[in-house]
Order: structure tokens, then C-alpha cells, then sequence
């Protein structure tokens, strides 16, 4: 039985660290270039040459791009972000993580299993020789895995943490009424303002104006909220902005978002010094993806609601990619009536 084991241990560390030593050979970057969702890495740019073209915008205003151009390999790749023999290799990715996973589980078990064999025919556990310094291997390889493994997970694309900043809900109503806000979060809250009850939630009386009334009688524009969110973005559709460009980018994209005016200032004031720091920013409005983390319970129930939920992350080169629909998310401005809630928010990746 002891052999057994034994034989099952190796073959176990001898799988990890195989692994170990290719990521370590740069695997990693190979995985991540064969999920379909992979938006930020470009994959393999060692057979391409960097290429200047003239592109234009939606207005027609030119500016140059770097786009990778393969050395006589054919047409010149517009979308850096992925290798073409890479775009339907998702489910690679998965597979190996799994099998790595269970290959580590099914390892240690057979540890444990070996020390109780030993402690059951009371033997010593032998502290010296090939068979010891596997096992110092295997917990060694494997403790440094996993931390590998964590974090191309955790990279921008797959399912990670994402610190959702500043999210702010209006309510505006045709008549003064209490109402109820309450969050139910995939993640954890980590500022509001007003103070959040995990019971109650916020309670505020309504007005026309927007302004909202607590308790204690203070008033307050808006109600305020961060968290740490666990979640899956959503990267198939979105668009390639230049840093200098995010405030005309910002007030189209939010007037079709639903925003007024005075709710899209806020917003760009917000989030423009961050995205005048990159080169260009890779941007996606998040739907439904962000309704299933984040979602909200309003008592009464409001007869409009506009959210606007930004994700981005940073780009030294232009990325293509099929523009979203923004008009179709929410109702517009004239379309508001009623009790009407806007909450606009967002978060930046990497």
C-alpha cells in the first residue's frame, strides 16, 4: 500500500513541478494569450514590426496609430490582442487550470494518507532521502504555483477583484416620499456616505430637486458607496480612446448613457484625471455583467433607473474593437418620468 502511495506522490510533484517550470519558462503568457477575454496583454509580438498608420475618428479627425504589422506574413493585424490561431483557445486555459488544481489536491491527499499509513504501523517518517526531498519540493513548488497561478486569474479579463469607485445614486422624485436603498453586493463595502446600514439600509425622504433628506434632517445630493466586487468584465464590446480625447469621448458616450448634464460633469471631473494619464484607454460600459454583482433594492420600486457603470484600463498602443450600443442600455433623458433613479460609477483594471 506504501508503495502505492509513494508511486502516486511522485508522479504527483513530478506533474506540479513540470508545471512550475513552465511557467516559469514563461507558460504564463501563453495561457493568457489563449483565453478569448484576454483584452490586455498583447499576445506574442515577437514576429511583428511596429507600423504607423493614419486612422480616423468617428468625426473624421485623423490621428496616427501603431498597429503590429507581421513581417511578410500577410496583411498588416489590426488588433494587437490577440494571436489569430489563439481567438477560440479559451477553454485551454480552463482545462489546465483545473488539472492542475486537482493535481495538487489529489498530492497532498496522498501525503496525508502516507503519514496516517505510518502513524498506523507506527513507524518513523523517514526525515532523509529522494522521497523527503520530494516532499520538500512539492510543498515548496507548490506554495510558489499557486501564487502564480492567483495571479494570471486575478489579471484584468478573467474573474478578479474590481475596487469600484465612487458610485453615486441620485433619486429624484414627483413627490416627497420616504424610500429605502439597499445593496446587495458580490464583494464588501469599503466606504458610503451617508453611513450604510447592513440592516436598514440607507432611508432618505425624496424631493423633486434631487436632494435627499436622512433622519436627523441633513440633506445630501447624493448617495455615496464603494466596494471591492468580484466579477467577470465584460470586454467583447467597448472602445479605444486617446487620454487626450476622454472629455469629447466622456460627453457623447454619457449623453447616449441616459446622463444629464449636470450628472455627466460630475462624472467626467471624476474619472478625466485618470484617463488623461494614458496613451489611450480601453473602455467598456458594463450591463448585465454589472447588474449581477451589484444589484439594488429600492423601496418603492422607481418607475425609471439609469445606470452607468465604466471599466477601463490603460493602453501604451490602439486596440480594436467592435463599439458598444450605448443608447439601447438606458432610457434617455426624455424618456425619465416618475420616481427616477441615476447611479453612475465605475472602476479601473490592473
Amino acid at each position: 500500500m506504501r508503495t502505492y502511495i509513494k508511486i502516486w506522490i511522485i508522479i504527483a510533484c513530478i506533474v506540479t513541478m513540470g508545471v512550475f517550470a513552465y511557467l516559469s519558462a514563461d507558460g504564463g503568457s501563453n495561457i493568457r494569450c489563449n483565453r478569448m477575454y484576454d483584452k490586455v496583454y498583447p499576445c506574442d509580438n515577437t514576429k511583428y514590426e511596429v507600423v504607423t498608420e493614419t486612422w480616423y475618428d468617428s468625426a473624421g479627425k485623423p490621428f496616427e496609430v501603431e498597429v503590429l504589422s507581421p513581417i511578410n506574413e500577410g496583411p498588416v493585424n489590426r488588433d494587437p490582442r490577440l494571436r489569430e490561431a489563439d481567438t477560440k483557445g479559451s477553454d485551454l486555459s480552463v482545462i489546465f487550470e483545473a488539472i492542475v488544481g486537482v493535481n495538487i489536491i489529489l498530492a497532498g491527499i496522498a501525503i496525508l494518507l502516507y503519514f496516517v499509513l505510518l502513524n498506523l504501523e507506527e513507524q518513523r517518517i523517514p526525515l532523509s532521502g529522494v522521497f523527503s526531498m520530494l516532499l520538500v519540493a512539492f510543498i515548496a513548488g507548490s506554495g510558489v504555483f499557486c501564487f502564480r497561478l492567483y495571479k494570471i486569474i486575478r489579471e484584468p479579463g478573467g474573474i478578479h477583484e474590481v475596487h469600484y469607485n465612487a458610485p453615486i445614486i441620485y433619486l429624484y422624485d414627483d413627490q416627497e416620499r420616504e424610500a429605502t436603498v439597499k445593496l446587495d453586493l458580490n464583494g464588501d463595502l469599503t466606504c458610503t456616505y451617508p453611513r450604510y446600514s447592513e440592516d436598514t439600509g440607507w432611508i432618505v425622504k425624496t424631493s423633486s430637486d434631487g436632494v435627499l433628506t436622512d433622519k436627523t434632517g441633513r440633506q445630501y445630493e447624493y448617495l455615496y458607496w464603494e466596494a471591492d466586487i468580484d466579477m467577470v468584465p465584460d470586454f467583447t464590446k467597448g472602445f479605444c480612446v486617446r487620454g487626450e480625447d476622454s472629455a469629447d469621448f466622456l460627453e457623447k458616450a454619457l449623453a447616449d448613457l441616459g446622463l444629464t448634464d449636470t450628472e455627466a460633469n460630475a462624472f467626467i471631473m471624476y474619472w478625466l484625471p485618470q484617463l488623461e494619464e494614458n496613451p489611450y484607454n480601453v473602455i467598456a460600459f458594463q450591463g448585465e455583467t454589472y447588474e449581477e454583482v451589484a444589484k439594488l433594492d429600492v423601496d418603492p420600486l422607481p418607475d425609471t433607473v439609469v445606470r452607468v457603470n465604466m471599466l477601463f484600463y490603460g493602453s501604451d498602443e490602439y486596440v480594436n474593437m467592435e463599439e458598444q450600443d450605448l443608447s439601447s442600455m438606458n432610457p434617455s433623458v426624455s424618456e425619465r418620468e416618475g420616481f427616477v433613479l441615476v447611479e453612475w460609477g465605475g472602476g479601473k483594471l490592473g
